[in-house]
């Protein structure tokens, strides 16, 4: 991960917060931040990296060992950070996906009858369960595949 280009990964705007987080921990101006500002930063983000993420992070952007991160060296935390996330919410979809009865494997469907009575009855939720998965089957056979699982998780 430390070949990754921030640039590629982080929008426009988490680059321009990213900075202004940056500056606003950089107090004396010396385009540096202390290695423990780093989780408080990622915090005002919403993240809430373990202390092995975080750890993992450092090693990963302070290569040279110095101690204290630049500015490049935040935003490729920022960007490992968002990936790790997003790989976490992948790992997420994929077991609520099997839980529900489909594969390991991303084959396979959830009967969306039963992912009804799941959402209503076990979890008691309100949503319109039923408008959700009629767009999201978009072949209407009643069984969500994977990506169509994925949609209505992610909507």
């Amino acid at each position: 991960m430390n070949q990754i280009n921030p640039d590629q990964i982080l929008t426009q705007e988490e680059i321009k917060a990213a900075k202004d987080a940056f500056e606003a921990y950089d107090k004396m101006g010396y385009g540096t931040l202390e290695v423990e500002e780093l989780q408080k930063i990622l915090e005002e983000f919403g993240h809430k990296p373990s202390k092995e993420e975080l750890q993992q992070m450092i090693n990963q952007v302070d290569v040279k060992n110095k101690g204290f991160i630049d500015f490049e060296d935040f935003k490729r935390a920022i960007a490992i950070y968002k990936i790790i996330e997003e790989d976490n919410e992948q790992d997420d979809t994929l077991d609520a996906f099997v839980a529900m009865g489909g594969n390991a494997d991303k084959s396979g469907t959830v009967d969306a009858t039963k992912l009804i009575q799941i959402i209503k009855s076990d979890f008691k939720m309100t949503i319109d369960i039923e408008r959700l998965i009629n767009e999201m089957d978009r072949d209407k056979s009643g069984q969500i595949s994977y990506q169509e699982f994925k949609n209505l998780l992610s909507d």
